[in-house]
């Protein structure tokens, strides 16, 4: 049997009208090296670790296309998806085993209302950069590209000593001024991403490499 959701009843969780508050112990082992009748001993004991999660229930907002491969016409979807592809066992209802959308866990945010964006030393819009990685089939890119050809990357943060230097050549687009300055740069960026896209939350995730 499939559910859409489910709400747990334990004395580890309670629901307020915000939250859902949990209480995880984790037991494991610690060793020990005492002194007994004189002599140096290891000695193994047990040990609980007590966390205590907290988990908004708003979800915030964070922000059918098909395409021909070289084998067929491919949809859109989420297959590979922890989140949103895949069902977890809850339980069992009178002998059968009942399953339910991983996503319904705890509150999590729908991918579609996800806004993206993000910063970069290189200029180049991401239609022409989507085309230069090579990676999309090409029908895929057709339909992409009226979207994403007005997308540019914010200037990043380029530091010649940690970045390949092969990277140069393509550091057109970099913030000036002192460390400092580059990372007030970087959160003044985030606050007025924040406010333009009236976004509940910001996450920050590090995509790059030093290639």
């Amino acid at each position: 049997m499939f559910i859409e959701s489910f709400k747990v009843e334990s004395p580890y969780v309670k629901y307020t009208d915000n939250a859902i508050q949990s209480v995880y112990n984790y037991e494991t082992t610690e060793l020990v090296h005492e002194n007994r009748d004189g002599t140096y001993q290891w000695v193994v004991k047990p040990k609980t670790v007590k966390y205590e999660f907290r988990t908004d229930i708003h979800v915030p907002k964070l922000g059918g296309v098909s395409w021909a491969t070289k084998d067929k016409v491919q949809q859109a979807n989420y297959f590979g998806s922890l989140t949103q592809a895949s069902t977890i066992r809850v339980g069992s209802y009178n002998g059968e085993e009942i399953y339910a959308p991983f996503k319904s866990l705890l509150p999590m945010v729908n991918p579609e209302d996800i806004v993206f964006g993000g910063w970069d030393i290189s200029d180049m819009n991401l239609a022409d950069a989507m085309a230069r990685a090579k990676v999309f089939d090409i029908d895929l890119q057709k339909q992409l590209r009226p979207y994403m050809e007005s997308m540019v990357p914010l200037p990043g943060i380029y530091d010649p000593d940690f970045i390949a230097a092969n990277q140069g050549e393509r550091a057109n687009n970099v913030i000036k001024g002192t460390k400092k300055e580059q990372v007030q740069q970087i959160i003044k960026d985030i606050r007025e991403f924040k406010e333009k896209n009236k976004v509940d939350k910001v996450v920050v995730l590090w995509t790059a490499n030093t290639e």
